[in-house]
């Protein structure tokens, strides 16, 4: 009996261990490392000023979302918020924010600072060709910063995605190329997003098979870190993503302040947009559940066409 008993304690400590793994993976890696640093932030702030992290009080909290407020942006405040709350959830704590005094404050904050956030501008389609002649493609680096452009702006990727991809993700056809995005900002789900050949030096497709040649990796992440000896090392990070838009931006003479990853993404679905392509064509593309976000970029790439300034045309 007591071999039998330890036997169910193994498997009731297998399951647990799944379960686990489950629930850490209910949330992206990207937004796990943002609950991190805020909780980390949070329970610092409480020990430098005396006060109880877990369960934190309404006053605790209203302290320090208000120091926050001189600060910080609403949006990092509200997530700040969130990230408290799950910390709170996972020990069986009812989530502050539920807390009428807190609720006020926030409202006051959002009141007194705002939420408009100052996008980072979209990677147009006109300015690719000018943004890819910039890249020395005689050099490995080169290769690679000319496919992670070419095929970031045609997935309409998120920078977590792109740099997820691994080498058995692709599969090329006669059309072009299916890619099975393994990471999603809101779930872990496979989703396979297709790229058509274009046949010419803008091709995504075949921007990635040169990358591959040249690169020799026949395994594993498609997109790598590079020394200054021309070693290819481990995948490359998402924020390295952005610092690759930046440099080209810079190069053109334009400000990288203005630009970030996601305007990869931003950059192909007003691209299309203003093109004509449907709403349905664009989600397909980007993976969005919802039109809300795609709807923003509609209207941005249509804001110059049927526009009645336009009857100034006519004196």
């Amino acid at each position: 009996m007591l071999t039998e008993s330890g036997k169910f304690l193994q498997i009731d400590k297998e399951k647990l261990e799944k379960i686990k793994f489950y629930i850490q993976n209910s949330k992206s890696k990207n937004t796990q490392r943002s609950y991190s640093s805020d909780w980390k932030h949070f329970t610092e702030w409480c020990e430098l000023n005396g006060r109880d992290p877990l369960p934190a009080s309404a006053g605790t909290i209203c302290l320090y979302l208000s120091e926050l407020a001189t600060t910080h942006k609403y949006s990092t405040i509200r997530r700040r918020v969130s990230s408290i709350n799950m910390a709170h959830k996972f020990k069986h704590h009812l989530p502050p924010s539920k807390e009428v005094e807190v609720q006020a404050l926030l409202e006051g904050i959002k009141r007194e600072i705002g939420t408009r956030q100052e996008p980072k501008k979209a990677l147009m389609l006109q300015v690719l060709p000018a943004l890819i002649d910039k890249i020395d493609t005689s050099t490995l680096i080169g290769v690679r910063d000319k496919n992670i452009l070419l095929l970031g702006f045609a997935l309409a990727s998120r920078r977590s995605e792109l740099v997820s991809i691994n080498i058995e993700d692709l599969e090329i056809n006669d059309l072009g190329m299916d890619v099975r995005v393994r990471e999603t900002k809101t779930k872990n789900d496979d989703f396979i997003k297709g790229v058509v050949y274009t046949y010419n030096e803008f091709c995504p497709v075949k921007a990635t098979k040169e990358w591959v040649k040249i690169s020799k990796i026949t395994t594993g992440p498609l997109f790598r870190s590079i020394d200054r000896h021309g070693n290819i090392k481990d995948r490359l990070s998402d924020k390295s993503v952005a610092l690759i838009i930046k440099k080209y931006i810079g190069e053109l003479g334009m400000d990288a302040n203005d630009f970030a990853a996601h305007s990869l993404r931003s950059g192909l679905s007003t691209s299309a947009a203003m093109m004509g392509m449907t709403e349905i064509a664009i989600m397909k593309q980007t993976g969005h559940k919802t039109r809300e976000m795609v709807d923003r970029y509609v209207q941005a790439g249509l804001r110059y066409k049927n526009n009645a300034s336009s009857i100034l045309k006519n004196l």
